[in-house]
């Protein structure tokens, strides 16, 4: 029997993997080793998940209709800013970790030296569209699909030629299962401490707008910031936990929902600082220096005035203003 795996193997060939390692600033074998554990990461998780009661029945419900591997490289990119998978995916990574998907994508992230977080979305339909495949080929039912799953990641973790691989998966999952733990101490008051960052970001970004380059350059100045102080960060902290796959798409979506509009972005940071504050205070100070460090880079990722890039203000008096409040609320 053909290997869930092997969906993506041939997924991530040698080119792929190049320009993966391009627009993630990682080397190719350095990307392929990543995608080395993801795909047996994602494949565990998904064994896990099978075990658990109704488990089997939801993943038989999220398979794609046609197994088609990714259509083209387009769909395939669509992941890089951390964000979800593409259609048909989106729901594999949540069901899998849940709030923990940004700490186990840190955890892989330190241990490899770049945010890895993409290629956790991007493998994930991946994995599915392997496992539909198999499913329509053997036509297994929700048992035998769960039955599959368990076989073939005991049989990878257990293979010797695959120790390193296997050792980084263990890592990943001890850390979701300290996340799980901190998460669920935090209650409706950590999806505050996750949009901190989004924020900041938010807060500084919509003092000046800076038309869609400046905007763009403003985006990547914050996520390269965030991606850094998470990947210094002890493992199990709340850095660590809240931002290991860097700034993502559902953390923006987060922000909407606890800051429908610009009034509120400040709120938000004092909310999450102070939760932070309340139930990790060895962690808050660091909290308070990282969302700092975004709304920081944010202003300074563009000049504001000027012509061709000559003269101009690094940071303008209104972003000034945004930072100055930050700084405020944050204490």
């Amino acid at each position: 029997m053909s290997s869930i795996l092997d969906s993506v193997t041939s997924a991530f060939g040698p080119d792929v993997l190049k320009s993966l390692g391009g627009a993630l600033g990682a080397d190719p074998a350095s990307v392929g080793k990543a995608m080395g554990a993801v795909g047996p990461l994602l494949l565990s998780g998904m064994s896990r998940a099978t075990a658990a009661p109704g488990g089997a029945d939801a993943l038989m419900k999220m398979l794609p209709q046609d197994h088609g591997l990714l259509g083209n490289l387009g769909g395939l990119f669509g992941g890089l800013l951390g964000g979800s998978s593409p259609t048909g995916a989106a729901g594999l990574l949540p069901s899998l970790f849940g709030g923990a998907t940004s700490a186990v994508a840190g955890t892989l992230s330190r241990a490899l030296g770049f945010n890895v977080a993409p290629l956790l979305n991007l493998a994930a339909p991946a994995l599915l569209a392997g496992v539909t495949k198999l499913v329509k080929e053997k036509g297994l039912d929700a048992a035998g699909l769960g039955a599959t799953l368990k076989e073939q990641a005991d049989a990878f973790m257990a293979d010797g030629a695959n120790a390193d691989a296997a050792k980084l998966v263990d890592s990943a999952f001890t850390a979701a299962d300290v996340a799980k733990h901190t998460i669920a101490g935090y209650g409706d008051d950590w999806a505050k401490v996750m949009a901190g960052p989004a924020a900041a970001l938010a807060a500084v970004a919509s003092a000046d707008l800076s038309g869609p380059v400046g905007s763009i350059k403003e985006a990547r100045a914050a996520a390269e910031t965030l991606e850094a102080a998470a990947r210094a960060a002890a493992p199990g902290s709340v850095l660590a936990t809240a931002f290991g796959a860097g700034l993502t798409t559902e953390m923006m979506q987060e922000l909407r929902k606890v800051a429908p509009t610009r009034d509120g972005l400040i709120a938000v940071l004092t909310s999450g600082a102070d939760a932070v504050q309340a139930r990790s205070p060895a962690d808050a100070q660091a909290y308070k220096d990282t969302l700092m460090a975004v709304a920081r880079a944010t202003a300074e990722a563009s000049k504001d005035g000027g012509f061709l890039g000559i003269g101009g203000k690094l940071v303008s008096d209104d972003e000034q203003k945004a930072l100055d409040a930050i700084r405020s609320a944050l204490g």
